[in-house]
């Protein structure tokens, strides 16, 4: 399994380490090896309320919901938009993640750590096919990356971040067996995470859902879709848990920076990559 990349999210002065999710691999992560503890920093969460007290040390979003909330029909027409992502990156070792269609249909958006390395990303749909693709936009601050997948078609899920606290959804994470298993999460608060970005360099803060969810390994750059405004949506991209007890702490990108993302980007031309370390 690949390692994890050790972040900080600090809240009202409360620093935590967490973990990225790692990606199903049998090699040591993107770089080849694991980067130092990033130190404390302070990042107050985003909205302090009184009914949104401080972050715990580590922080505890609260139980992992038991349901998802979704109709099967809503359910359905999400995991027909997700993917999985796989191929063999750094020396070789093959790595694999989850994405979604987003766009035109043949635009697939998933994790950028998953990405360094990988020069010929194929991405496996629900219906079974496997594609060639090639990755089109990288964001190393926020952890995202955009591929375009030629023939793909998928049906693209519309993005929003304008989730409530306390909203409930599914996070569509890949499993071994070859088909999306919707998790269960529940957004507990914005957050802002300190890291490096993806490849390395001077620490950026990423402003990232904090939620209560019990990811595994392979769920990096999964889609966080809930119903908002009669519609289901993708509210984010998991990319991170934490190290507390038994799990239920996990991060995700919002969808504010995929939508930046996707309009600042040429979605036709081959982005540049960082190296393997």
């Amino acid at each position: 399994m690949a390692a994890a990349i050790a972040v900080i999210l600090a809240g009202a002065g409360a620093a935590v380490a967490v973990d990225a999710i790692r990606d199903a691999a049998t090699g040591s992560g993107p770089g080849g090896g694991v980067p130092a503890p990033a130190e404390p920093v302070e990042a107050p969460d985003p909205v302090p309320t009184p009914t949104r007290p401080p972050l715990d040390d580590p922080p505890d979003p609260g139980p992992v919901p038991d349901d998802h909330g979704l109709s099967e029909a809503d359910l359905a027409a999400a995991v027909a938009s997700s993917v999985r992502v796989a191929a063999p990156a750094c020396r070789g070792i093959v790595r694999e993640g989850s994405g979604f269609g987003v766009g035109d249909g043949d635009l697939v958006v998933t994790i950028a750590h998953l990405m360094v390395g990988m020069e010929e990303p194929e991405v496996e749909l629900a219906d079974g096919r496997k594609l060639a693709a090639v990755t089109v936009a990288f964001d190393p601050a926020n952890d995202l990356a955009v591929l375009r997948v030629p023939g793909a078609g998928l049906r693209p899920l519309p993005l929003s971040e304008t989730a409530p606290d306390g909203t409930r959804g599914a996070l569509l994470a890949w499993e071994e067996e070859g088909a999306p298993d919707p998790t269960p999460f529940r957004i507990d608060r914005p957050v802002t995470v300190r890291t490096e970005p993806v490849g390395g360099g001077d620490r950026i803060e990423r402003p990232s859902w904090l939620l209560a969810a019990d990811t595994e390994v392979g769920d990096s750059g999964a889609a966080l879709v809930a119903e908002l405004d009669g519609r289901i949506t993708a509210v984010g991209v998991a990319w991170g848990a934490s190290r507390r007890g038994g799990g239920g702490v996990a991060y995700a990108t919002r969808s504010g920076a995929v939508e930046r993302l996707l309009d600042s980007s040429d979605l036709f031309q081959p982005a540049v990559l960082p190296e393997c370390g």
